[in-house]
């Protein structure tokens, strides 16, 4: 792991019982989640990462597209982060429209309590050639669906993050893009995201990232 992989020092205790699934699980997805969006990027100055986390990711795909400007938001704001971040109500983002070439949404609109207002403040904020990057899943029945739950409450459980579980099935994504103004450009599924044995399971057919660009007003 590069030292700007690694970021400020946030990874659990040798001692913590999550130490394994931030080494084996998490810093392995986020290379290839690093990989997967920063390919779908366009040329980028700036990027806004709309729940940035720890801010891992948002440093590998800047540093992948070479953007120079990157800021965060998340509604439970990490604190040092080495870069300009703000917490936000999940909703209304502090920014003008048109503001950034590449916005990231990594796994967050499953966890919106309003993924349509989320989604389209995302888009309002994206110059008009820029494009909002999603990484999320595809929910096809019962069985994903309690796959993406159980991996969700065990990947969120360290950082104390809620779990909604609204995964969305492919019809229901169009729909949202659609009905948030944006158009699904490009489309990379199955994503693999997981090595073996931990596919076996998180399957790759759940996992997509999308291309979304602004629809011209």
């Amino acid at each position: 792991m590069s030292d700007a992989m690694a970021g400020p020092d946030r990874r659990p205790s040798s001692t913590s019982p999550f130490r394994w699934h931030y080494q084996r699980i998490s810093v392995p997805r986020a290379t290839a989640l690093a990989d997967a969006m920063a390919e779908m990027a366009p040329k980028a100055e700036s990027i806004l990462d709309i729940g940035c986390g720890d801010g891992m990711l948002l440093q590998e795909v800047a540093r992948r597209v070479g953007a120079r400007s990157i800021r965060g938001v998340d509604v439970k704001l990490q604190p040092n982060l080495p870069f300009d971040a703000a917490q936000y109500d999940g909703r209304k983002l502090p920014f003008d429209s048109s503001s950034f070439d590449v916005v990231l949404l990594s796994d967050v609109l499953h966890h919106a309590e309003d993924a349509a207002a989320t989604l389209g403040e995302a888009l309002r904020v994206t110059r008009p050639n820029g494009a909002v990057i999603i990484k999320d899943h595809f929910c096809f029945g019962p069985v994903s669906y309690a796959i993406l739950l159980t991996m969700d409450v065990i990947g969120n459980f360290a950082q104390g993050i809620d779990v909604n579980g609204k995964y969305l099935s492919p019809p229901q994504w169009i729909d949202l893009v659609q009905r948030c103004g944006g158009t699904i450009d490009r489309l990379n599924w199955p994503l693999r995201v997981h090595g073996l044995p931990f596919r076996l399971v998180a399957r790759s057919e759940y996992q997509f990232v999308a291309r979304i660009l602004p629809r011209p007003s």
